[in-house]
């Protein structure tokens, strides 16, 4: 917890001393999350996914942006899986992510980061894996202040027992000048 307060205390000082700098400073966001499995070893035993993230980062100017994501996916489980009653699979995430913003609203995001994939399933069944995770983002902010944004990804991973997936994520952030 206080390397948290340490992280977020340092970014603070940041954002005041580049005050001056129009669009620099922190941001911090929520989002949700949603997906649909592709062309993997687990499509097969399951079906959509949901979850949430949590955003912390750092607007270097109105375009370039450096963030941190955590955060939580859930997959309903189908089939085999189901069988063995595994009702999900879960995948706990943190990535760092880059954001490069067009003029005007749209913008992309690189990612890379760690997963690891659980079920409440123990035993032989159970699916643990640590994984690399990669991903490709394209959003669009909804807003003139670009708190509200909708972005769709591709995000795959290097392990067996991982979901690749095509996902979707609603969010809402405070981005620097809004509110402080």
């Amino acid at each position: 917890m206080k390397q948290i307060a340490i992280v977020v205390f340092t970014l603070l000082c940041l954002t005041a001393a580049h005050a001056q700098k129009k669009g620099s400073g922190v941001e911090i966001g929520l989002g949700i999350d949603g997906g649909l499995p592709v062309g993997n070893d687990l499509k097969p035993y399951t079906t959509a996914g949901i979850g949430g993230d949590a955003t912390l980062g750092y607007n270097f100017d109105e375009r370039a942006a450096l963030l941190v994501r955590g955060g939580y996916m859930t997959f309903i489980t189908k089939g085999a899986y189901r069988d063995l009653n595994i009702n999900a699979v879960g995948d706990g995430f943190i990535k760092l992510v880059g954001r490069y913003t067009f003029p005007g609203r749209f913008y992309v995001e690189p990612q890379i980061g760690y997963s690891r994939f659980t079920s409440a399933k123990g035993g032989s069944n159970k699916i643990g894996s640590n994984s690399f995770t990669y991903a490709a983002a394209a959003g669009i902010f909804l807003d003139p202040l670009k708190a509200f944004e909708v972005s769709l990804r591709y995000e795959a991973n290097t392990c067996k027992n991982g979901i690749n997936f095509v996902g979707v994520r609603f969010a809402y952030s405070l981005k620097p000048g809004m509110y402080f």
